[in-house]
């Protein structure tokens, strides 16, 4: 059996795509995105999905309706009746005073599948950014999707406690985050060094532009037991400033 993840980071789908051009000449987007803006991005990224028929579609940088969205839910946009199954949450936590603030509201990951599927909400314990999802496909394989910290020190943390997840969870692990790591895979050392974990992104393919600056930001990090049987891809996207994954399970 196959089975297809993508993870995209879509930038709240303001059409931003990391030259310097574009974030200058649409700046007002980060405080405000007109609807028609929004549309046009998601269905770009609808005709990825369409084209690469995943099963499971996970998203980070994806807004359930706020002020900066003209509270368009971004993710109830894209689904359809192939992907009827979903879960959408604040990323700074339950709880978190931030979920309430008119600059922080709205501000989500999400998920949408075409099969109803076992999934938890996690939490970082360090962090501003701190949802995590863990998401249970067939065969015992359990997909863990996040968007890290920009802070270094908390990075560390934050890979520090998704090994122990990941380590704890039975069955296989898949990894898919936008890392924010800016020193280079070296970073990623609490994570993988003497783990059962691997790393399936090169660093030299880059997933993330900012003006001239160029970094592989968006990983795949899996199960050594998986490698005879995983496969990835980068696809890009060019209505964001991060190039999306999609990982294939046999």
């Amino acid at each position: 059996m196959v089975q297809k993840i993508l993870f995209s980071n879509i930038g709240y789908a303001k059409g931003i795509d990391g030259t310097l051009w574009q974030h200058l000449s649409r700046a007002g987007r980060y405080l405000y995105c007109r609807v028609p803006t929004q549309t046009l991005v998601l269905g770009q990224l609808k005709a990825i999905i369409d084209l690469e028929q995943p099963d499971l579609c996970c998203f980070v940088e994806i807004d359930s309706g706020s002020l900066h969205s003209a509270y368009l839910n971004q993710l109830k946009t894209l689904m359809d009746d192939d992907y009827y199954f979903f879960d959408i949450a604040n990323k700074y936590g339950q709880g978190n005073w931030r979920q309430y603030m008119p600059l922080s509201k709205g501000r989500s990951n999400a998920f949408m599948s075409k099969r109803e599927l076992k999934f938890d909400r996690l939490y970082f314990k360090h962090g501003t950014k701190r949802l995590m999802y863990r998401v249970e496909l067939h065969g015992n394989i359990h997909v863990f999707f996040a968007h890290f910290s920009l802070d270094r020190r908390v990075r560390v943390r934050q890979l520090e406690d998704v090994r122990a997840l990941m380590e704890a969870c039975p069955g296989e692990s898949i990894l898919l985050a936008d890392f924010n790591i800016m020193y280079g895979f070296s970073e990623l050392d609490p994570l993988l060094k003497e783990s059962e974990f691997m790393l399936l992104s090169k660093e030299d393919r880059h997933t993330f532009t900012f003006h001239n600056r160029k970094l592989a930001l968006d990983l795949c990090i899996c199960s050594k037991s998986l490698s005879e049987r995983i496969t990835l891809k980068v696809v890009d996207q060019p209505f964001s400033d991060h190039e999306a994954l999609l990982v294939e399970v046999r």
